[in-house]
């Protein structure tokens, strides 16, 4: 799409109007919804507008929680986009992203299988070392984004357990 508006209507903004991949009262709408969030940041949508918003207290208003407002005190996802994926974004889908504010790396990451993972996080072009933040959403608590115990960051790697059908936010500060 972006091609395509650069050739016949170039500087103009791209937009997704009015999707809604629906399920927002389940927790595999709400999967489909931070991925969907996740591809709309890393392709650089300038606007995206949800067509029937999820009730607050529904499963797809987590996901943009996990974004907007993850800790309930307006915490938020980062605003420039970083590269960041996994061998098999189908499964295990990895969205990155650094706040202008503070510096800090946000990484997404969205577990869209029915069982728990296990994976290494390597990370590269960061100067960090210590502790990453972990906030997951996840069918063991569908009415919170449950803060987690503190990941140790080791040779700019961090091993971690992603639940099942989980959304988990990780938050790197920088050092």
């Amino acid at each position: 799409m972006k091609a395509w508006v650069a050739q016949y209507y170039p500087g103009t903004k791209v937009a997704i109007t009015e999707y809604n991949w629906g399920a927002l009262d389940d927790i595999n709408g709400a999967l489909a919804q931070a991925d969907v969030l996740g591809i709309f940041g890393r392709e650089g949508l300038d606007l995206a507008t949800i067509w029937g918003e999820p009730q607050p207290t529904q499963p797809g208003a987590y996901s943009f929680r996990m974004y907007r407002n993850y800790d309930g005190a307006g915490s938020r996802f980062g605003d420039v986009s970083v590269s960041s994926a996994s061998s098999d974004q189908g499964q295990l889908a990895v969205y990155g992203a650094q706040r202008s504010s503070d510096k800090a790396l946000t990484l997404m990451i969205i577990n869209k299988t029915g069982g728990d993972l296990t994976s290494p996080l390597s990370i590269g072009g960061f100067n960090s070392s210590g502790t990453a933040q972990r906030y997951t959403y996840s069918p063991g608590d569908l009415t919170s984004i449950v803060r987690g115990g503190d990941l140790a960051v080791d040779r700019c790697t961090i091993e971690a357990t992603y639940p099942a059908n989980s959304i988990t936010l990780l938050v790197l500060p920088r050092r």
